[in-house]
């Protein structure tokens, strides 16, 4: 991965379906342990009121950022992910 970059694990906590906060991990297996905490400590009310759902992110520094939109625009690099969103939102501007 390049050093610009760096993916996370962003776990989100809902309590009776509405979203309470979202947590940033470090890796995958950091979050998977703490929601794995976390649940054990819910007792059967506390099960039916939270939940948790997770998403793997990328953090792009602004270097990797000007650099992936330089390349797209000189045609060296097809966008992808975030990059790929924020592409999508800029054609539809034009």
């Amino acid at each position: 991965m390049e050093e610009n970059k760096k993916t996370v694990a962003e776990v989100t906590i809902h309590y009776k379906k509405q979203r309470l906060m979202s947590l940033i991990f470090d890796t995958k297996e950091t979050a998977d342990a703490v929601v794995e905490i976390l649940s054990g400590h819910l007792n059967e009310k506390g099960k039916r009121e939270f939940s948790f759902s997770g998403e793997i992110k990328t953090i792009y520094s602004g270097n990797a950022i000007v650099g992936e939109l330089n390349d797209w625009i000189d045609g060296k690099t097809e966008p992808n992910g975030t990059i790929l969103d924020l592409m999508k939102v800029l054609d539809g501007l034009n």
